[in-house]
């Protein structure tokens, strides 16, 4: 969340467009890990997860299966993939702490939707959030998130993440080439 208002002010106060690409790219990188990648992951954890609920072994081969899969349905015919992709679950700790992978996309997610209403309605959505820091543990998270006016359960709330990252990557295609950098 402060993140994404400190990425905006800077882009707003950049003198030259190397700074705002700088700061655009860094947006692109926190969503790219933070939001694709780990609900990635947690698409997988789920597969693993209905597989030994059901008592089916879960053995490095079935693993490494499932993550390709998921790879697979994830990126489709756009991005190159091997055998040796699947084997990405074992450098992963997250998969040893519950559905932890999920929380960063979540938060992710909520932290997009209240940027944008910081930017849209300004304080009062502002005071909205530091209620939220207020409340600190006394609230479930979910309950913060709706102290925070948004909805969770709406699909339209991640679409709208999505349309963020989609704007910054429209960003990066129009915005003049960095000259320190090798062009291709």
């Amino acid at each position: 969340m402060n993140e994404l208002i400190l990425a905006r002010y800077l882009k707003q106060q950049a003198k030259s467009d190397e700074m705002k690409r700088s700061v655009t790219e860094r947006l692109l990188s926190t969503y790219y890990h933070n939001f694709v990648t780990h609900l990635l992951e947690g698409v997988y954890q789920r597969k693993v997860f209905c597989l030994a609920e059901n008592g089916e072994a879960l053995t490095a081969s079935v693993l490494t299966r499932l993550f390709n899969e998921t790879l697979k349905g994830f990126w489709g015919d756009a991005v190159a993939l091997d055998e040796r992709d699947g084997l990405t679950w074992m450098r992963q700790p997250h998969y040893y702490s519950g559905l932890y992978s999920y929380t960063y996309s979540a938060g992710l997610t909520v932290a997009t939707a209240v940027a944008a209403q910081i930017e849209k309605d300004g304080q009062p959505a502002i005071n909205r959030w530091l209620s939220v820091l207020k409340a600190g543990s006394r609230l479930t998270p979910q309950q913060l998130i709706e102290k925070a006016h948004v909805d969770i359960t709406n699909p339209e709330t991640i679409r709208s993440a999505v349309g963020y990252v989609s704007s910054l990557v429209d960003a990066m295609q129009t915005a003049p080439p960095n000259e320190h950098r090798a062009t291709v």
